[in-house]
Parts: structure tokens; sequence; C-alpha cells
């Protein structure tokens, strides 16, 4: 994950990592300063955390990008396409102009 954010960051992406903080209210605030949502799944695997980020960024309206098909059919209804870092920051460069 280290290794994404750098790329994204010399991108000029302002980027989120695995999560620090104490609470999943915090995340929540970043979500809602976010223009779109990437979970980062190696494995197709989100636990229950990610789960209620995913979700919490559904409610909100925001789109939802994964590294990885996620393997819980219901949460990838919530998905809106799988991207690769390369292809997630062409779509970000895209969105800005």
């Amino acid at each position: 994950m280290l290794d994404l954010e750098d790329k994204l960051r010399k991108e000029g992406i302002e980027c989120f990592g695995p999560r620090k903080e104490k609470s999943i209210l915090n995340c929540f605030d970043k979500i809602d300063k976010a223009d779109i949502v990437y979970v980062v799944d190696p494995k197709g695997y989100v636990g229950n955390s990610v789960s209620a980020d995913i979700g919490y960024a559904y409610a909100k309206n925001k789109p939802i990008y994964a590294s990885n098909p996620i393997d819980d059919l219901a949460l990838m209804d919530l998905i809106n396409r799988v991207l690769s870092p390369k292809e997630l920051i062409e779509l970000i460069r895209k969105r800005e102009k």
C-alpha cells in the first residue's frame, strides 16, 4: 500500500492510507472530503471496517473503485469499477480537466 500511496502523491493526488485513526468517524470525515474512494484489496478481501467505509461512501454518493474484485458480492455491487492504480490515475486526470 505504501508504494501505491507514494505513487499517487508523486502524481499530485492526495490519498489516505491504512487506518491510523482511533475512530471510524475520522475515516468517515475523510470520505466526506474525498472526490472518489479507492479500495485497495490485494486478495479481494475487505474486513468489517472497510465494509463500513464502502457503505458510508455509497450512502454519500461517492464514486467507489477497487483495486481487485471484492469477494463479498453484496459489497461488489457498490463498487463502480475495478481499476488498476494506473487506470485510477488516468481517471483522476480526466476528471480534473
